[in-house]
């Protein structure tokens, strides 16, 4: 599996542009370990022998398997090879799942015939910013482990659109690790070493209280909002419709 080699502050020096890329590229090369990362968290192996570790990763089930209805429509955006769309499929939604990964979404297909859920489950090749979507169209929402990976100056404009597809009613849950005083500072640089070879992958760490404050602004209600040792964990509600 990946492993984090270096962290450093992001710089006004760092190009942008190119950081992303290199993040987007590592998550399209980092596909087949993913499927072993979460093979892993069922299993409690690997990085999930630390069960302080596994705790987050567990929250995010009991607490997806405690929201959703049956039939909904759901958007797991940034749903990589599929484990939590095929969590909520099973308990009875209709997930569509969009990442900017081909090589994610091959295996979210893969993986959803495996597990049966092939008939609740779609995979839509898309960007974030730009979703295909009409207005008013989803019950829920995922980001799980993907706002972190968002530049921070262009959060409020990507939760917008998320907010412009949902449903009025609707609910969003975001989980992803939080500031806990990692070395880097809070909006950082990394470096990954994995069997692929080395990337940078831009990361930010809100606090709960900027994120609960990011999620009312764009979204309009925040009904819960929980920590464990490694995770942070997020539901907002779509109050009323925004102007776009």
């Amino acid at each position: 599996m990946a492993e984090i080699i270096g962290r450093r502050p992001l710089s006004k020096k760092d190009d942008l542009k190119r950081l992303l890329e290199s993040t987007r590229r590592y998550y399209e090369l980092f596909s087949d370990e993913y499927v072993e990362f979460y093979e892993n968290w069922r299993s409690g192996l690997g990085a999930f022998s630390n069960s302080e570790y596994r705790r987050g990763y567990d929250r995010v089930a009991e607490i997806l398997k405690e929201i959703v209805r049956y039939n909904q429509l759901i958007l797991d955006l940034g749903c990589g090879v599929g484990t939590w769309s095929i969590l909520m499929a099973e308990a009875g939604a209709n997930v569509i799942g969009i990442d900017y990964s081909r090589e994610a979404l091959l295996k979210y297909k893969e993986y959803s015939k495996k597990s049966g859920v092939e008939h609740k489950v779609s995979e839509v090749l898309s960007d974030g910013f730009y979703l295909p979507f009409m207005g008013e169209t989803y019950d829920g929402l995922t980001l799980n482990w993907v706002l972190a990976h968002i530049p921070h100056n262009y959060s409020g404009s990507f939760l917008l659109e998320v907010a412009r597809v949902l449903k009025t009613g609707g609910w969003v849950m975001v989980s992803d690790s939080y500031w806990r005083g990692q070395e880097g500072g809070r909006e950082q640089v990394q470096t990954r070493r994995s069997r692929m070879g080395t990337f940078h992958v831009y990361k930010y760490y809100y606090t709960p209280e900027e994120l609960e404050s990011l999620l009312k602004n764009t979204l309009g209600e925040v009904l819960q909002t929980e920590t464990t040792p490694y995770e942070m964990l997020c539901i907002a509600k779509k109050k009323q419709p925004r102007t776009f």
